[in-house]
Formats: structure tokens, C-alpha cells, sequence
């Protein structure tokens, strides 16, 4: 037969312990939108110069080339068609005048 440890000897290996133990640590709390987009787009104030287009005021990222330039040909592209409307609306009303003069 084996030897049955003592009831005492195993409270006492089991308060040695000091307390509550778990086996992960429990994680950093979790930071919010704001906190985790702050430091999503933190600059290295190293990293470029320091000019009023690379450091915005808000925390937030400038515009890329690319995206600038998606945007100016959409602008550009809008305003294009705006115009071919305008000229066919007036072609529109011009050969309806004509009718009616005739």
C-alpha cells in the first residue's frame, strides 16, 4: 500500500501558493476607437519634416498622392459631365423654340 500524506501537510502545501494564482496574467485592458486609431496612425515626429501638410491637428493621416489625385480626376470627371449636360439642355431648348417659330 502507499502511504496517505497527512491532512495538514496538504493545507499547508496548498497556502503556500501566497494567494489567488492563474496560469496567464490577466491582459491589458482594451483601449477604445480613438486610443487605438491615435496609435494606428502615430508619426515618428523624426521620421519627415515637419510641415502644415504633414502634421495635422486632428490625429489623423494626410491625403496620399493617390488619393488626391482619385479625387481631382472625380471632381474633374463631375464637372465634365455637368457641362455636356448644360450644352445639351440648351441645344434641347434651342431646337424646341425653333419648332415652335416655325
Amino acid at each position: 500500500m502507499t502511504p496517505v500524506p497527512e491532512v495538514a501537510s496538504l493545507k499547508a502545501e496548498s497556502s503556500e501558493a501566497g494567494g489567488l494564482s492563474t496560469a496567464h496574467p490577466k491582459p491589458e485592458k482594451r483601449k477604445n476607437a480613438k486610443e487605438r486609431a491615435k496609435a494606428k496612425f502615430a508619426k515618428d515626429k523624426n521620421a519627415k519634416e515637419d510641415t502644415a501638410e504633414n502634421t495635422p491637428t486632428d490625429g489623423t493621416t494626410p491625403m496620399t498622392a493617390t488619393a488626391k489625385s482619385k479625387v481631382d480626376t472625380k471632381v474633374e470627371r463631375k464637372a465634365k459631365a455637368k457641362a455636356e449636360r448644360k450644352v445639351a439642355a440648351k441645344a434641347k431648348k434651342a431646337k424646341s423654340a425653333a419648332r415652335k417659330a416655325a
